[in-house]
């Protein structure tokens, strides 16, 4: 085990920072754009990248000013995505697999609450990745959509990417990385207890 956190620890701090912010950025990015933020939330890459430029060479400023062009023109994509191919984009197999509940929800959120549902929205998982298409979907005013991406693209990447840059200073790679085995450790845990009450549940109902 320590073998294998002292060789993440060094590909943290080795890593060249023109690899870092593409990644980065790219991330960020397709989030929004391509729906990749439900396989890999934007917050995981802007706060590796935070975690980098705390102890490697990476240059917080031009990360986070990179990933805030990124996740405006990411959603922006998504937005104009959204309001030309929604429809397809709900009838597809991965619209299905994403399920009209989660849609409905998203889409009632933007229709009501219009600006601050658009920027709170950058805080809540799927929800973020959602919005773009939902309000593109919607028909959204593009003065207003462009407004709360704007607001809540700065707020969002500034904050996750200060969080990662402190914490990373603050505790260092190596500290983080046993932390996260710990937490990811008892996520299975808890997954795995899950699914077997379920599991009980469903067959001591067909044996009755």
């Amino acid at each position: 085990m320590q073998a294998v956190i002292d060789w993440i620890v060094e590909i943290i701090t080795t890593t060249p920072p023109w690899v870092v912010y593409l990644l980065v950025w790219a991330l960020v990015y397709l989030e929004s754009a391509a729906l990749v933020g439900l396989v890999l939330p934007g917050e995981t890459a802007l706060l590796t990248g935070g975690v980098a430029a705390a102890v490697g060479d990476t240059s917080i400023g031009v990360l986070i000013a990179g990933a805030c062009v990124a996740a405006i023109s990411g959603d922006a994509t998504g937005f104009t995505l959204g309001r030309h191919f929604g429809p397809r984009m709900l009838e597809s197999r991965l619209g299905r697999r994403i399920g009209a509940e989660r849609w409905d929800k998203v889409a009632h959120a933007v229709q009501h609450r219009g600006i601050p549902a658009v920027i709170a929205a950058r805080w809540v998982g799927y929800v973020r990745t959602l919005t773009p298409f939902v309000a593109g979907m919607s028909r959204m005013a593009v003065k207003l959509y462009l407004t709360a991406n704007v607001i809540g693209g700065l707020i969002w990447v500034i904050a996750v990417g200060m969080i990662g840059y402190l914490v990373g200073a603050a505790v260092g790679a190596r500290l983080l990385l046993y932390g996260g085995l710990i937490v990811g450790a008892a996520v299975l845990v808890y997954v795995g207890i899950a699914w077997w009450r379920n599991r009980n549940a469903l067959s001591s109902g067909d044996a009755q």
